[in-house]
């Protein structure tokens, strides 16, 4: 069996939407552009990651390989499971896909959404003052699409799958059906003030060309003479989109402003994950929570604000780069005047002294062999210092250190007395 004959086995097994089946197909496609006319069983795990290799250095985004990685091996597995594939046992496409960038959030800036839409009314008023054909044509038609994706955050299939009994005006509301929708679930949108107007003419306009409850509501082959199609497709609404973004000269599609609807919710002051994300129609918040941009205007806020907190804005350097000249201050700032040397030690006092009288300080005379020591009535004067106290005394006796000292002195004079007694008393017969 060949790779495409199980792709559509596959396809034909499940119940997938259109949109679905194309990208299992190109998966497939892409898949027989590089190896050629094989057999399915004859690719193996290796032989895929050569392919991987080739088609990653040739250019190809690790977000489309991924996407090839991932359909492929469902249809794979589905071979594998119901015994079409018996050759092996293990699925060749596993373990095959590569961990891509993480890019930020597709928004557009709110100054190029409004200079699209003045662009987009600049062109509706040309035609119904003119009647002659715009660049995007008819820019009524246009600016109502435009509208619709900018307000609700439709996906663009769901916007194609519109019918006319679909819109509940009475009730100001928009039912999507679940069958046109990628999650299958059924959920509708409010119609807002500022889509009214354009939805309104949308109406009008189709009631007049005799619209039947089940067709396709945004259709602009029905509102204008320049197209021939059946129905409105894809390619109309890129083409579109694609004429914006030459003109403004920002990128703008349908899918990046469901990204910047989900952004500017969150950024609300009542900020609403889970309204975010059944407005969008997601199955789960991480979904929605990729699909929102990071404000770096809250986040310079709060870093500020914890800049505040911890005071280190008070440390920082700031420089002016203008190069003009400092000014004299009115109120110049006023410094105490530095006092001199001889100025300082008045400022403490000295403490009494608690010392022995200078006749306590004698050392008794000894007698050794060969030396001859003083007599018992010299006496021996303590150092002068102890006298005269020092700067450096005087500041240690306003502080702890004085009455250790006092008992030092105290404990020496003692000794030094006792010392004097032994000694008159070894020198008495």
């Amino acid at each position: 069996m060949t790779p495409l004959e199980l792709a559509q086995e596959y396809i034909f097994a499940h119940d997938l939407r259109a949109a679905s089946a194309k990208i299992y197909l190109a998966a497939t496609k892409a898949l027989i552009k590089h190896f050629g006319a094989v057999d399915a069983e004859e690719i193996d795990h290796r032989s895929i990651l050569a392919w991987r290799r080739k088609v990653l250095e040739n250019g190809l985004s690790k977000r489309s390989w991924n996407t090839y990685s991932n359909h492929l091996r469902t249809i794979w597995g589905y071979g594998l499971e119901q015994g079409i594939l018996t050759h092996t046992l293990i699925n060749p496409f596993k373990k095959t896909t590569v961990i891509p960038p993480k890019r930020p959030s597709k928004t557009v800036s709110g100054d190029a959404i409004q200079r699209a839409r003045n662009w987009l009314k600049a062109l509706a008023d040309q035609e119904r003052g003119t009647g002659e054909r715009s660049q995007i044509t008819p820019a009524w038609f246009w600016l109502a699409t435009f509208e619709m994706f900018y307000y609700t955050g439709i996906r663009l299939n769901a916007l194609l799958c519109l019918r006319y009994k679909d819109i509940d005006w009475d009730n100001q509301m928009i039912l999507v059906r679940g069958e046109t929708e990628k999650t299958h679930r059924e959920f509708s949108v409010p119609i807002m003030e500022g889509l009214a107007p354009h939805l309104q003419r949308i109406l009008d306009e189709a009631k007049h060309a005799g619209f039947a409850p089940d067709d396709q509501l945004f259709n602009v082959n029905r509102f204008s003479r320049y197209y021939r199609r059946k129905e409105m497709n894809i390619d109309q609404v890129e083409a579109m989109y694609r004429k914006l973004t030459d003109k403004i000269g920002v990128r703008m599609t349908p899918h990046r402003f469901r990204h910047t609807l989900a952004t500017d919710l969150m950024k609300q002051p009542e900020r609403n994950i889970h309204l975010t994300k059944s407005l969008l129609n997601h199955s789960n918040i991480a979904t929605t929570m990729n699909y929102i941009e990071a404000d770096y205007d809250h986040m310079r806020a709060v870093l500020h604000e914890r800049s505040l907190a911890q005071g280190a804005l008070q440390h920082v350097r700031r420089v002016d780069s203008s190069g003009a000249l400092p000014q004299p201050s009115d109120n110049p700032i006023s410094r105490p005047h530095a006092k001199s040397a001889s100025q300082i030690p008045s400022q403490f006092e000295r403490p009494a002294p608690n010392r022995q009288p200078c006749e306590t300080w004698q050392l008794p005379p000894l007698s050794l062999a060969g030396n001859t020591m003083p007599s018992p009535g010299d006496s021996v004067q303590p150092p002068e210092e102890l006298f005269e106290p020092t700067m450096l005394f005087t500041l240690m006796a306003n502080r702890q250190g004085s009455q250790s000292f006092n008992r030092r002195s105290n404990c020496t004079a003692g000794k030094a007395g006792q010392a004097g007694q032994a000694g008159n008393a070894r020198a008495s017969p």
